[in-house]
């Protein structure tokens, strides 16, 4: 039985992100002991990140569950090119110098090793818009080697899902190809 640590970045509760992440909770819990956090509703908030108070209850509880897990799964949705602020600022809290990573003769060494990340993300605009912009693949790789490789994780898998305020025509693919992917 894998640890799953299941972060959810979004603050509409009617969301596909929503939607996603609930499936991927059912989904996984089946086979697995999944942790779910939802950033906008945890009882362990994160205000701004400020060095001068790093050892808080909060951090010391949010790390202690991303040493606990074998696999690590974000859903977000993809704003304005980037991550939600609160992900990103729970990101900056949690992903710290001598957990995540350390320096060693001035090269950053990963400490999270034998940790799997997947990413699930929705975007407003067709799928085929940000990958003819760039966008995708700047994401993407943003989270490949400035997050997940540089703390020493693997990614198992990165899912963009666009065209989501256009119809919810699709919403049967999407939820076909998110319970393909986590049963994988």
């Amino acid at each position: 039985m894998k640890n799953i640590l299941l972060i959810l970045a979004h603050p509409n509760e009617e969301s596909l992100n929503h939607y996603i992440a609930s499936l991927i909770k059912d989904e996984m819990s089946k086979k697995n002991y999944v942790e779910y956090i939802d950033l906008y509703k945890s009882d362990y908030q994160q205000g701004f990140y400020k060095l001068e108070n790093e050892n808080t209850k909060e951090r010391i509880y949010f790390q202690d569950k991303i040493t606990k897990a074998d696999e690590i799964i974000f859903v977000f949705p993809y704003w304005w090119g980037s991550i939600p602020a609160i992900l990103k600022n729970w990101l900056d809290w949690n992903f710290s110098t001598n957990f995540a990573y350390s320096y060693e003769n001035s090269k950053p060494k990963g400490l999270l090793k034998n940790k799997k990340v997947t990413v699930f993300t929705t975007t407003g605009a067709p799928k085929f818009y940000y990958d003819l912009t760039g966008a995708n693949r700047r994401l993407k790789n943003m989270w490949k080697e400035q997050i997940i490789n540089f703390c020493g994780m693997e990614l198992s898998s990165f899912n963009i899902f666009g065209g989501i305020d256009t119809k919810i025509k699709n919403i049967n693919k999407i939820k076909n190809r998110v319970i393909n992917i986590v049963n994988t």
